[in-house]
C-alpha cells in the first residue's frame, strides 16, 4: 500500500474543553483545509497542544500525544491565522520542525520520477528469437 499525500496546516480549535492548537492532516489531492474542518464528520489533529492564558498572552502546552481524533460536532469555534509568535513557542516543543518552518506538503515521488529512476537503474536485454521461428 503507497503512502497518500499528506498536508498539514496549523489549526486554533475550540472545543468545550478547552482552546487547542495543531497539525489538521489530510490529503491534498482530494481534500483542502477547509473541506475537511467544515464538511468533515472526523478529522485528525497531530501533536496538539492546550493552549493556556498567562500573563504574556497564549502559550501552548503539548499534550504528550502524538494526534487526537477531533469530531466535528465537538468544535465551536477554530481559526487558521495562528499568531507568529504561538506558532514559535509551538515549533520549539515539536521535533520535526526545522528552522524552514512547517511542512506544506509531503508526498511520494510522483510516478514520473519512479519511471525516471527505473529506466537509468534497469538493462533492457531483448529477447532472442527461438530456432525455427520465422524471425531467427
Amino acid at each position: 500500500m503507497q503512502n497518500q499525500p499528506i498536508s498539514k496546516n496549523p489549526v486554533l480549535l475550540q472545543l468545550s474543553t478547552g482552546l487547542y492548537l495543531g497539525l489538521v492532516c489530510y490529503n491534498p489531492i482530494y481534500e483542502n483545509l477547509q473541506f475537511v474542518l467544515e464538511k468533515r464528520d472526523f478529522f485528525e489533529v497531530e501533536w496538539p497542544a492546550l493552549m493556556i492564558s498567562q500573563e504574556k498572552g497564549l502559550f501552548p502546552v503539548l499534550l504528550g500525544l502524538p494526534h487526537i481524533t477531533v469530531q466535528r460536532s465537538q468544535v465551536l469555534w477554530y481559526t487558521t491565522h495562528v499568531p507568529v509568535e504561538i506558532m514559535k513557542q509551538y515549533q520549539a516543543y515539536l521535533p520535526f520542525f526545522g528552522p524552514e518552518g512547517i511542512p506544506k506538503l509531503e508526498t511520494e515521488p510522483k510516478p514520473e520520477e519512479k519511471v525516471k529512476k527505473r529506466r537509468d537503474s534497469q538493462k533492457i536485454i531483448p529477447l532472442r528469437p527461438k530456432k525455427g521461428s520465422p524471425d531467427a
